[in-house]
């Protein structure tokens, strides 16, 4: 086994320990992985990730929900997001692995080492034999992004494609009397217009248009948030690219260059958070909360989830979304994977193909019609109503942001996808726009191949990039010295990483 990408601190570690909730989850703790029986319900190990304040409790009604609907004992260990992939690689190099295992980093190097060494089952075979799975676990993009070597190794936990935007106070708009915005100029103007002009209308120069925050772990980093965004509305490609049959790596395109400029002239002009390499993605989302700030660039469904957390600040406040900005090649989106993350399952805990299918099995009954409905609403009476019409409304939020929002780290299909009646027209409007967009979707095109210099190499070489991108629009790097920051990613693997994607790309061109 290689050893680590990270170190574990001892915070993150401190962390683990004291919110591994519910059990203990290894594979040396195999009498707590009891199948079901005639007296009992089948039960099992899992380690998952949370990203709210607290871990689910185990009493959480939902968690008895599932249970229940699926005669089932979940045996959960939670772990913290930001400490996640640390507790991942720490269990796969001990092998202490719980029967269900969620993946956040699906292309680390521990990761794929693993799935090619057979420490986890290939399920792609067993797919087609559960109709949900089969229906909402099948897309043939999304198990190709997800595979290595041709094999599917886990249930990819579905998201939209195109699920990118940009979130903004509508009320800042209304009070200086602006259009949400539709092109690059609309936007910048919109960003200037958010820092100077007083868009709280509170007398004080307090407000900048734009927050930022860092983006430096994994390979896919861009250095800040946002960038990947923006870099797609100047018409960069999604990460590579394919031009004359050769892999060509976003930043070494004119378009990227663009985007850069744009954000230095936003850093200039003090028109963003100047502290933004700095700034943790929470912290970003309090500014915005706080009214620091009138824009930010996030997942479409903010508006639902951030406009809740805006308006305890500030009720009066009001959030909008927009998606599609024109720019030099039109209105194009960047696509995600499909995915966020996966759940494998371990061969040291899961010793048979039956009980692999029990499980695969629970995964299949959890995302049939009801559940997605209780994924979606919760528990009636305990947090939401049905109102005159019959539909339901949300009654406690905070009840749902503990209980319900928390869990749906769980199921392998996103009930954001699904357009339901009575969610209300903000609801409706994000699940609708990311539908629309996935026409422009801008996809990776490298994004299913393996290139091992990657796989051994590319955090490290990302990182040299992302430094640069961040030094230049703080006006530390000139253009040339971002361009030698490129060669030195090209001296120290690139190229070799451009020739195994190019390789790579074309054999799978040929088949």
């Amino acid at each position: 086994m290689k050893q680590l990408n990270h170190k574990m601190s001892l915070t993150g570690l401190a962390l683990i320990l004291t919110t591994a909730s519910l059990s203990a989850c290894g594979g040396n703790q195999e009498a707590k992985n009891t199948n079901a029986t005639s007296n009992g319900p089948f039960t099992f190990t899992m380690m998952n990730q949370y990203p709210s304040t607290e871990p689910p409790k185990a009493d959480n009604p939902i968690i008895k929900k599932i249970e229940e609907y699926t005669n089932t004992k979940i045996n959960a260990t939670w772990v913290p997001a930001s400490a996640y992939n640390d507790k991942v690689n720490v269990s796969i190099a001990s092998n202490d692995l719980p029967q269900v295992l969620m993946i956040a980093d699906t292309k680390s190097s521990s990761i794929i080492n693993a799935e090619r060494s057979g420490m986890f089952w290939e399920i792609g075979p067993y797919i087609k034999e559960f109709p949900n799975l089969s229906k909402y676990n099948a897309s043939e993009q999304v198990l190709n992004n997800i595979s290595v070597d041709g094999k599917v190794y886990g249930l990819y936990r579905a998201r939209a494609l195109a699920r990118q935007g940009i979130a903004f106070r509508q009320d800042w708009l209304d009070n200086l009397g602006l259009q949400q915005p539709k092109t690059i100029d609309d936007l910048y103007k919109v960003i200037q217009a958010f820092a100077l002009n007083d868009p709280d209308k509170n007398g004080k120069n307090d407000t900048f248009g734009l927050v930022e925050a860092e983006d430096s772990g994994g390979a896919g980093a861009m250095g800040l948030t946002g960038f990947q965004t923006i870099a797609s509305f100047f018409g960069a490609p999604n990460q590579w690219d394919i031009q004359d049959g050769k892999a060509v790596p976003m930043f070494m395109t004119k378009e990227n260059m663009e985007a850069m400029k744009f954000y230095k002239k936003l850093y200039d002009e003090k028109l963003i958070n100047l502290d933004f390499a700095a700034t943790k993605v929470s912290k970003q989302q309090e500014q915005f909360y706080q009214g620091k700030a009138g824009m930010l660039f996030t997942t479409l469904d903010f508006v639902i989830t951030g406009g809740n957390e805006l308006k305890k600040a500030n009720p009066a406040a009001k959030i909008d979304i927009v998606s599609k900005i024109q720019g030099p090649k039109g209105e194009r989106v960047f696509a995600t994977t499909g995915y966020n993350g996966m759940f494998v399952f371990p061969k040291a805990t899961v010793k048979s193909e039956a009980e692999l299918k029990q499980l695969l099995g629970f995964f299949d009954k959890i995302v049939d019609d009801q559940m997605l409905y209780t994924w979606t609403w919760g528990i009636e009476g305990v947090h939401y109503t049905k109102g005159a019409d019959g539909e339901p409304v949300i009654s406690d939020q905070t009840a749902y942001a503990n209980e319900v929002s928390p869990l749906k780290q769980l199921p392998t299909y996103d009930g954001a996808l699904m357009i339901w009646k009575g969610k209300g027209e903000a609801d409706n409007k994000f699940r609708t726009m990311m539908k629309n967009n996935e026409a422009i979707a801008v996809s990776n095109p490298v994004e299913p191949l393996i290139s091992q210099t990657a796989v051994e190499k590319g955090t490290e070489l990302n990182k040299i990039i992302a430094d640069a991108r961040v030094k230049f629009i703080m006006g530390t790097l000139d253009e040339a010295g971002f361009n030698k920051e490129v060669e030195k990613w090209r001296s120290q693997g690139g190229d070799q990483m451009i020739k195994d994607y190019t390789e790579l790309y074309t054999k799978q061109v040929k088949k």
